[in-house]
């Protein structure tokens, strides 16, 4: 059944309870995107489920001290209760109990067959190979891009956008072509070719994500930098509807991927080619380097003094904005489409005061902002960027 509270937007975190492991070895980025983007992960058996005046509260033993967090999404079945079962977004939790909204009746549930895991994005992985994979929305209204991965290397993941796809190296519309990026843009995993484990965290909903990964985290608990870099649908501005946009954000180099984690990342202000999108919104010809950008702003996020430092000498505040691609090569410098989700801070000496898989709520809206460390180095942070993880974005 449907929750009361809009579950599309689902996050995601290496510390929660069955995460899988991203490292540097192959095949380590796909195993992240199958559980996030697929088949949900951490399943487990509820005790019991006591709802009393709309609130549902679940108990569990396994894994009592890594509970879900607050708005982490979750799929419950086996529930005796219908209006139980389905996606539902945590609202509280503690050690060995979690709680959320329900319309459900007051009743108590101790049946033996109730299990929850993290519930995944619903897309759909259309083709496979070795360390090869080709990931889709399944959201009707998509614009049915497609995304191939090729995590053979070690260290970094490469990545290519298409329009179409009939198996797992054929695509028809690629973006960015082989002229503009002959491998095609990477994503970063660890600084060291080994089984450590790296932190990592995937926000996105059922037509967009990021994910920022500490590729220095394999060798440092200190090294948590990293950078957001992202593929999806855009929020077009076109009224009349723009069905080409759709970015792929990411290094232009192996070695960038994971040594410069935010090149190619939404925190990072940038003209280079470092994001594309299928055609120009006029549909015509083939892929396009648009302009990224945030609303104020220049450098990147969390250390750009556009706007001062945080905490603001006036009034204590973290600012927030938006990003957006231009409209390149129609018109420079005309937002396009937005970035879902993503917000920018046009201030410096945030490295201070946040931590990687830390929360802030939003003013204003309510919405719970998880923390997104940057930096051009795969060490500690120089900033932070954040991304609204109680939705929707659309």
């Amino acid at each position: 059944m449907a929750s009361l509270v809009d579950t599309s937007v689902k996050h995601f975190l290496s510390s929660m309870y069955g995460a899988p492991v991203q490292n540097g070895q192959a095949g380590s980025k796909i195993a992240v995107l199958d559980a996030c983007l697929l088949t949900g992960f951490g399943l487990r058996a509820a005790t019991r489920i006591t709802v009393a005046a709309g609130v549902a509260s679940v108990e569990f033993s396994v894994g009592a001290a890594l509970p879900p967090p607050a708005d982490s999404v979750l799929l419950i079945e086996g529930a005796a209760q219908a209006l139980l079962n389905g996606e539902q977004r945590v609202s509280e939790s503690a050690s060995g109990l979690f709680k959320f909204r329900t319309a459900a009746p007051d009743s108590v549930d101790t049946g033996a067959s109730i299990t929850f895991k993290y519930a995944p994005l619903g897309w759909v992985k259309v083709f496979s190979g070795t360390n090869q994979a080709v990931y889709r929305s399944t959201d009707p209204q998509s614009y049915g891009m497609h995304l191939y991965v090729d995590d053979r290397d070690t260290r970094s993941t490469a990545m290519r956008g298409y329009e179409s796809m009939s198996a797992i190296d054929v695509g028809q519309g690629p973006f960015p072509t082989a002229v503009q990026q002959a491998v095609g843009l990477y994503w970063g995993k660890s600084t060291v070719a080994s089984s450590a484990a790296v932190r990592w965290c995937l926000v996105g909903d059922t037509r967009f994500f990021l994910e920022n990964v500490a590729p220095g985290s394999s060798n440092s608990t200190t090294a948590t930098a990293g950078g957001s870099r992202a593929f999806g649908d855009l929020l077009a501005l076109r009224r009349a509807g723009d069905a080409f946009a759709t970015a792929l954000m990411g290094a232009t180099s192996l070695a960038d991927a994971y040594a410069t984690p935010n090149m190619g990342a939404l925190e990072a202000n940038t003209t280079n080619s470092r994001i594309y999108l299928p055609r120009a919104i006029t549909g015509l010809g083939g892929a396009v380097v648009p302009r990224y950008s945030s609303f104020i702003g220049s450098s990147t996020s969390g250390a750009d003094s556009f706007l001062g430092n945080f905490p603001s000498d006036v009034d204590g505040e973290l600012k927030l904005t938006r990003t957006f691609v231009d409209n390149t090569p129609v018109s420079t410098y005309v937002p396009r489409a937005l970035i879902p989700g993503f917000r920018y801070v046009p201030q410096a000496n945030t490295a201070a005061y946040f931590e990687r898989d830390t929360y802030l709520l939003e003013e204003g809206t309510g919405r719970r902002l998880l923390a997104l460390p940057q930096s051009s180095s795969a060490s500690a942070p120089s900033g932070y960027g954040f991304v609204d993880i109680t939705g929707p974005w659309r």
